[in-house]
């Protein structure tokens, strides 16, 4: 029997397994998945602690009393705090408790179901993308240090992967909705629209780009700059929310983020050698791909590093689960490294992405 050939940037379709089949399997393994993730969270802290603490945060967001940045990431803590409030009508034991984790254990299956599907669509077998899940959740469970559920940093996953699988899928439009959510979550969903554009380029090998494309583009950003500073109209600019090293953000933070041992253990811890793996297999990654990492990561970790506490190590997720985990499976996959047992085959030169075998 011959093995079938793996097209790069295809979504590849097994020939020994119905869709079903593979539905089940990937929501199975998510589950499972988020039931561990959830579970080990919980027991590292202890549900009272995040009710106490975390409920209090979510309050002063609601009443408009916090500061920057966290003022205005409005979307999720709404869901919190109106979930919250759900129970409590209901009559639901620990309202809070059971709260944050009905909406953690839907945000994880949610995270591990994109991400599988963003995987196969970027050209990897169930069995390698189940894999790159499975890299997620222990970067999940090393990712804790120094904060609580963060519930906007896991939303913000499943908004970069499903702008991930909109443009993939030659969706672009779909774009349009989904940037009318992300800004009130996190202001690094202004990374989005340049995925976009520069997916586009590096598909097309060239500036010029579809009149489309620029005008998504352009009312995308347009979109997130009017949310992003209307949102500090209303509030006004707050008093940023020192790190918890007690360091001013900007240079002093960069140097002690660059200089402190914590930072560079815990990124071990949770990154691993992905990132490493898959930049020096970039060649061989898909050219959206490419563009995605040229969106993200040069904007990403300077930013992080000098307003942020970079040894809370969760804000790295973004780039860890929608570049490394994939770009280094598929430098793997390209190289015919074997993965989770698979022969591989080495990818076609001229795939599409987005584009489904026929079955």
């Amino acid at each position: 029997m011959t093995q079938p050939s793996l097209e790069c940037g295809s979504r590849v379709r097994s020939p020994y397994r119905s869709g079903r089949e593979i539905f089940f399997i990937t929501l199975g393994c998510a589950v499972f998945l988020t039931l561990f993730t959830v579970w080990y969270q919980v027991k590292l802290m202890g549900l009272e602690w995040y009710e106490q603490v975390q409920w209090e945060r979510t309050l002063r967001v609601m009443r408009g009393e916090s500061g920057t940045p966290w003022q205005y990431r409005l979307f999720t803590e709404s869901c919190v705090y109106g979930t919250v409030r759900l129970f409590e009508w209901l009559g639901l034991s620990r309202p809070v408790g059971m709260a944050f984790l009905t909406i953690r254990l839907v945000q994880n299956t949610v995270a591990f179901s994109l991400a599988t599907l963003f995987y196969r669509r970027l050209g990897l077998t169930l069995e390698q993308a189940l894999l790159g899940a499975a890299f997620i959740a222990w970067g999940m469970c090393h990712g804790l240090y120094d904060g609580d559920f963060t519930f906007n940093t896991y939303t913000d996953i499943s908004l970069f992967l499903t702008a991930g699988l909109l443009i993939l899928a030659r969706r672009p439009r779909w774009l349009l909705l989904l940037m009318l959510i992300a800004p009130f979550n996190r202001e690094t969903s202004g990374c989005i629209p340049f995925m976009l554009l520069f997916a586009e380029m590096a598909r097309h090998r060239t500036w010029r780009v579809d009149r489309d494309t620029w005008v998504i583009f352009a009312v995308t950003l347009a979109m997130w700059i009017s949310i992003v500073g209307g949102l500090r109209l209303v509030y006004g600019i707050l008093p940023y929310i020192v790190p918890t090293a007690g360091v001013k953000p900007i240079l002093p933070l960069l140097l002690f983020n660059l200089t402190w041992w914590r930072t560079w253990v815990f990124l071990f811890a949770t990154l691993g050698l992905l990132p490493l793996m898959a930049v020096a297999s970039w060649k061989r990654w898909p050219p959206e791909l490419l563009g995605f990492f040229f969106a993200i990561a040069p904007i990403w970790f300077p930013l992080h590093f000098s307003l942020a506490h970079a040894p809370e190590t969760r804000l790295f997720f973004v780039p860890q689960i929608v570049l490394f985990v994939p770009g280094a499976l598929l430098g793997l996959q390209y190289y015919g490294v074997p993965v989770a047992g698979l022969p591989m085959a080495r990818p076609a030169k001229d795939s599409t992405v987005g584009q489904s075998e026929s079955s």
